[in-house]
């Protein structure tokens, strides 16, 4: 059955004076993260177009990015659905995201000058938040922080690809920060951020390692906790 426009209020309005394309893209990822549609959720192509008055194609060009992504089966048949998420899946990109970040902290450390660090120490001010508490919000504020680094590190695109590939560990950070909001993260950005501001390539690595590795730490509980959410 084909969802109706009110079942997916949730994705807000379109700003038409901008790219449609991206913002479909933007509002089903989140949309999938934050669980407005959880695993085995059905969704169709027309529902999201008439939801958010837009034509069929950025939603199809969506859909298959996001099928690509692990974050929707399209099954021409019977319908495309939200899948459960693959635990094997988040292991890879972890270790592929730790293997990104490892190099990234250890270039800061060499390369972020003083002004570009107090900008880090900034943010850290703000992940501290009482108004940060939501996993979305505090979501957010992770990813900038992340994304600072690599700038500041001179490799911005390796935040480019982390970003494409991460949509299956967010759902599990996610559903970590909703029952845990923030969960000790700014105190670990601040370990990163003095070993930078120290000039100590190897310990920021080692503390981005340690950083990252946390919800490793914490996926066999949040996968009990959350059974219906995750396969394998």
């Amino acid at each position: 059955m084909r969802m109706t426009e009110a079942s997916l209020d949730f994705l807000g309005p379109v700003d038409f004076s901008k790219a449609i394309a991206p913002q479909v893209h933007r509002k089903l990822r989140n949309a999938i993260i934050r669980n407005f549609l959880v695993p085995g959720r059905r969704v169709s192509e027309a529902g999201v177009a008439e939801a958010l008055n837009v034509s069929r194609q950025p939603v199809r060009e969506t859909f298959i990015l996001l099928a690509e992504q692990g974050m929707l089966d399209i099954r021409p048949k019977s319908g495309s659905s939200v899948p459960q998420i693959s635990i094997s899946k988040v292991l890879q990109i972890q270790a592929i995201r730790e293997a990104i970040e490892a190099d990234v902290a250890r270039a800061a450390a060499r390369l972020m000058t003083k002004p570009q660090i107090d900008a880090l120490y900034r943010q850290l001010e703000h992940q501290d938040d009482e108004r940060a508490r939501a996993a979305s919000d505090f979501m957010e504020l992770d990813d900038l922080f992340h994304k600072t680094l690599a700038q500041g590190a001179q490799l911005p695109f390796a935040w480019n690809v982390i970003e494409t590939q991460k949509a299956q560990l967010d759902r599990v950070r996610f559903l970590a920060l909703s029952k845990e909001p923030s969960k000790g993260i700014p105190a670990q950005h601040f370990a990163i951020v003095e070993a930078i501001s120290a000039h100590n390539p190897e310990r920021a690595e080692m503390e981005m390692r340690a950083h990252l590795r946390d919800v490793l730490r914490d996926l066999p509980v949040i996968a009990r906790n959350n059974s219906g959410y995750f396969k394998e």
